[in-house]
């Protein structure tokens, strides 16, 4: 037998009416993933279009400030650079939040991580905190230092074409100051998703972009701030949805605007206002309230920052430009997180109770699986650290060695034999024992066996050399020489004249004449 449902009977209380929420629903996140989507979409395009129709517009590199600071080369990227600079001077901050490429990645990551009920805890180290100035100085400073320290002329500004060595404007070689694939992929993995897990959100900029610190600069002069614009009740939801761990509902209370030149005007604050009392406009600058923002304490005692420190400049010295291909920006990423990483190793040695965000490593003085796994990761890491400082020593010797060589045969037109067989010895153990084999590798080689006569060597390096970059012009000039100075004479009638009637003229050019003394930062 079924049974009746019974009817409800009416309610004997009265309708209380709901208050509406003021908070205005904003979708200030979704313009800005589509914002930054559109960025990588014009990369695309941009390469796209180069591929087609053979040249394009230079890549607007930031780093390629350096070619005009440096060689006085006028270029794409440094008026790119300076426009976004002056709209950091008058709107704020806006081209790093909506703009820039890498945090678009750092974003996408701590979006990732929400969605795996995942939350990096931001690290608070005073000692990373001097990374960025460090860098910017010894990028965009310490050139012009050392050409005052050499007494060397200011260069001429000047607007180049490909054929006179680097392309201002319009270029055939767009990939000419860019890495490879793999370098790109590895660099965006490291500096937008593994920094992020391991040092919190946005971490790259804080304690890694060298950019960031003239674009921090210009902010503190901005009249475009966020602003108290109604009423605030401190319940710091502002500051909590704050990526940029800006005190946001501490600095409007007490100066009515945001004052944190790390604020970079991503609008998340305003948007999860509940009473809507936050806004964005203009408000006078407050370049000196600006140095007084709040801070929390750091997290890591004298002790280990000094180990930070020290596992930080280990990192720089051991990866930049380590292979001829590892670079600077991404062994600054590398470094902050193998300084963190350190000192979690030092913790798990000392301390009873370790963590690494929602993995427990160690507790009750024991390890526990993750924290085995955690230390067999380092310790796997740590042989391939002594085993990349290994191969960079070699390297460094071997191209200390390549430039006293190069400035004997100037002086002089020899070197000594000594030299030219310690070079050789050191890039031949990189050669030996190195995990990758790079062009430029093969490269020196080719020209220490054609300084020390060495002809059938020479030519064996070169001919890797020129099946790796056919391209390679200066290459393919030297190795017609050696097959000169042996006395092949048709076979070096057709690579001399292969060089002699191609009208590449910029790969021509070795990258000695295009390259100034600030670019092996690169």
């Amino acid at each position: 037998m079924n049974a009746r449902r019974r009817k409800a009977a009416p309610s004997r209380s009265l309708p209380v009416e709901q208050p509406q929420p003021t908070r205005r629903p904003r979708h200030y996140a979704r313009w800005r993933a589509a914002t930054l989507a559109t960025v990588y979409l014009l990369f695309g395009l941009h390469i796209a279009h180069w591929k087609i129709a053979g040249k394009t517009l230079a890549p607007l590199e930031l780093n390629e400030v350096m070619y005009t600071l440096e060689l006085g080369i006028v270029t794409a990227g440094f008026l790119f650079m300076a426009a976004a600079l002056l709209s950091a001077a008058i709107f704020g901050r806006f081209f790093c939040s909506w703009g820039c490429h890498i945090l678009a990645l750092e974003d996408l990551c701590a979006w990732l991580l929400r969605k795996l009920r995942i939350r990096p805890k931001p690290i608070r180290s005073r000692v990373l905190l001097l990374v960025p100035p460090a860098a910017m100085f010894y990028m965009f400073l310490w050139p012009q230092v050392s050409r005052l320290l050499e007494g060397r002329p200011l260069p001429q500004v000047r607007i180049l074409s490909d054929a006179q060595g680097w392309a201002s404007f319009v270029t055939e070689d767009y990939w000419r100051n860019l890495p490879g694939p793999w370098i790109t992929g590895l660099t965006f993995a490291l500096c937008g998703f593994a920094i992020v897990y391991a040092l919190g959100t946005r971490s790259f900029c804080t304690y890694g972009c060298p950019y960031g610190v003239a674009f921090r600069f210009m902010d503190r002069f901005s009249p475009g701030r966020i602003r108290l614009s109604g009423e605030c009740d401190g319940c710091a939801l502002c500051t909590a949805g704050c990526q940029s761990q800006v005190r946001v509902h501490e600095e409007v209370l007490k100066y009515g605007k945001v004052v944190n030149p790390n604020c970079l005007k991503d609008l998340d604050c305003i948007a999860v206002c509940p009473l809507n009392g936050l806004d964005y406009g203009f408000a006078k600058p407050a370049p000196r309230l600006s140095w007084r923002h709040f801070r929390r304490p750091f997290d890591f005692t004298l002790a280990e920052d000094a180990l930070m420190a020290a596992a930080f400049v280990a990192t720089l010295l051991a990866f930049r430009g380590l292979y001829d291909a590892v670079p600077f920006l991404m062994t600054l990423g590398l470094g902050a997180v193998v300084a963190y990483v350190a000192v979690l190793c030092l913790r798990l040695v000392r301390q009873p109770l370790v963590r690494l965000n929602n993995f427990l490593l160690k507790r009750g003085g024991r390890l526990t699986r993750s924290g085995v796994a955690f230390a067999g990761l380092c310790t796997a890491f740590g042989l391939f650290f002594a085993h990349s400082a290994f191969i960079r020593w070699h390297e460094f010797r071997g191209q200390r060695d390549f430039n006293a060589i190069q400035q004997s045969l100037e002086r002089s037109g020899d070197a000594p034999d000594a030299l030219v067989q310690a070079a050789i010895g050191h890039w031949k153990t990189c050669e030996r024992w190195g995990l990758f084999h790079s062009v430029h590798l093969d490269r020196r080689l080719a020209s220490l066996y054609r300084v020390a006569d060495v002809l059938p060597q020479a030519e064996a390096y070169y001919r890797r050399v020129l099946a790796r970059k056919p391209d390679d012009l200066q290459s393919r000039l030297e190795y017609g020489q050696v097959l000169l100075a042996q006395q092949r004479l048709e076979e070096a009638r057709h690579e001399l004249e292969r060089v002699a009637h191609s009208t590449d003229v910029v790969r021509a050019r070795p990258a000695a004449q295009v390259r100034g003394h600030a670019f092996e930062l690169l």
